[in-house]
């Protein structure tokens, strides 16, 4: 978790000027491990900022994303909002679509890695930035479909 002093410097460092409206959105996301979505975001933030509007949070998303400080993770209902710039691997539950970073240790990021600069070298591609995603079923859906509380997969 990031303090509010951590992120008023990353946010400078990365020329975004802050007022209490992007600070607050800014914490909610770069300290989220569910990679919220924007509606996630109103609602976390609209009990200190009742006034905020969805167009506020779109245009600090679109600020922050910029300057590098986030990734937008498109899928087919709503886009979620990606705090871990890192390599890394994303569990998406298919039931709940609830997005997680998977636990993993070091070898999976320099897999990411390595498959990142293999396909840069083989494509002559300049990647950006890349997503690996994982679909399945997180535990409680799991737990529920084993229940019978969902329908099979």
């Amino acid at each position: 978790m990031l303090t509010q002093q951590e992120l008023v410097e990353r946010m400078r460092e990365w020329a975004v000027r802050v007022t209490p409206q992007r600070l607050a959105i800014a914490e909610v996301v770069l300290n989220s491990q569910d990679h919220p979505t924007v509606q996630q975001i109103y609602e976390r933030v609209r009990d200190h900022f009742p006034s905020m509007t969805l167009a506020t949070i779109y245009s600090t998303l679109g600020v922050l994303q910029k300057s590098g400080l986030i990734q937008e993770l498109p899928f087919q209902r709503q886009s979620r909002y990606e705090p871990n710039m890192e390599p890394h691997v994303n569990l998406v539950c298919i039931e709940c679509e609830n997005v997680i970073d998977a636990d993993t240790s070091s070898d999976v990021h320099d897999m990411v890695v390595s498959l990142r600069n293999s396909v840069t070298e083989r494509s002559d591609f300049e990647v950006g930035w890349q997503r690996v995603d994982f679909y399945g079923l997180c535990p409680r859906c799991s737990a529920a479909k084993r229940r019978g509380e969902l329908a099979e997969v």
